[in-house]
């Protein structure tokens, strides 16, 4: 039997086949936003009435994006303190002077902002254990002491707001929820509660694996930034979908309060899109939103953030979610005045 094998297929061949597998198994359109277009699409059907004035295939998430601070605006310049050529050889017995040349290496001047954090906490363990063993450098080492304590919730904010993990996790623009596990959501929980006790717990053995899973966790799910995207779309797509509703002259299809056959059509619409469809993500969006806005609020009151990215908290967590709460409860509500005029039940 003769093997099929992609290495020969001509070049032209082989995009073709690329294009159908992507054909196949659907490219574009999140399933999300193919829904709502579904949604309206098959309302305007029913009524034989555009949707809107505008076309229904044009994408709707190229106005759906997260608008990340720049890491220059973010970054905090920490300056390092000055130790001359005596100090440091004084320093000899203990091993806080094996930390300072590893800081003055090229690595060293550009460690990641996580590496960063555990260097500072090893670097204040080891001054402390200096300050025990070499009391003739006691004074010296416990001002250096209090400046590395001092500095260390900026560092820390550097962690939160400049690592390419936590930047990825709250404005990654790829991706919209269409269901959310309850791993996912317990990980990023878990995750961002972690970097969280950092700074409440600055006393606390920091362990550089441990940082580092919890950042990639973080990343890979993205799930602040697909929260915040998707209550975005629904936002946006329900208030369209609502107004374009209440231009419909639906009420009097109902003559004498009896469904005509075109709402009997809108309400099956209704349950086979909004019910059984976007409900559910809805469910999800409240049930994420309702466990990690604590820790949003949380973040939000760290003053060694930088104020841009605590009002990026504050908005999506609270204002974003407030307005899409609103766009969900107009459209429940205009379906729910409409049945109830027409005498039938969505349930049914």
């Amino acid at each position: 039997m003769n093997r099929f094998s992609l290495a020969n297929l001509p070049p032209r061949h082989l995009c073709c086949l690329l294009l159908s597998i992507l054909t196949l198994f659907g490219c574009g359109k999140n399933n999300l936003e193919k829904t709502f277009e579904d949604y309206q699409q098959r309302m305007a059907n029913v009524l034989d009435t555009p949707f809107s004035n505008t076309q229904l295939h044009t994408s709707t998430s190229s106005s759906i994006t997260l608008q990340y601070p720049t890491k220059r605006e973010l970054n905090t310049v920490i300056e390092t303190p000055l130790i001359d050529v005596k100090q440091f050889f004084a320093l000899d017995k203990c091993d806080v002077n094996v930390l300072i040349a590893q800081r003055n290496t090229p690595l060293g001047r550009t460690q990641l902002p996580s590496v960063r954090y555990v260097y500072e906490h090893k670097m204040l363990a080891s001054l402390a254990r200096c300050s025990k063993l070499m009391p003739q450098q006691r004074e010296n080492l416990n001002r250096w002491i209090s400046q590395k304590q001092t500095d260390l919730p900026f560092v820390w904010a550097n962690l939160i707001q400049t690592s390419k993990e936590t930047i990825n996790a709250f404005s990654n623009n790829s991706a919209f929820i269409s269901s959310v596990s309850a791993t996912d959501l317990q990980q990023t929980q878990s995750a961002l509660s972690y970097l969280l006790d950092l700074k409440t717990h600055p006393q606390a053995t920091i362990s550089a694996k441990k940082l580092e899973r919890n950042l990639e966790q973080l990343a890979k799910i993205h799930l602040p930034a697909k929260t915040w995207r998707t209550q975005a779309l629904m936002a946006k797509e329900l208030t369209r979908t609502t107004t374009w509703l209440k231009l419909q002259p639906l009420f009097k299809q109902c003559p004498n309060g009896q469904a005509s056959q075109k709402i009997t059509y809108l309400k099956n619409v209704f349950t086979l899109f909004f019910i059984e469809k976007i409900q559910p993500i809805g469910s999800d969006l409240n049930r994420v939103h309702y466990t990690l806005s604590p820790i949003y609020q949380s973040l939000s009151e760290q003053p060694e953030l930088h104020k841009s990215f605590r009002r990026l908290l504050t908005e999506q967590s609270i204002t974003a979610f407030s307005t899409y709460q609103y766009a969900m409860k107009e459209h429940v509500l205009f379906w729910q005045k409409l049945f109830k005029h027409c005498s039938i039940s969505p349930n049914t």
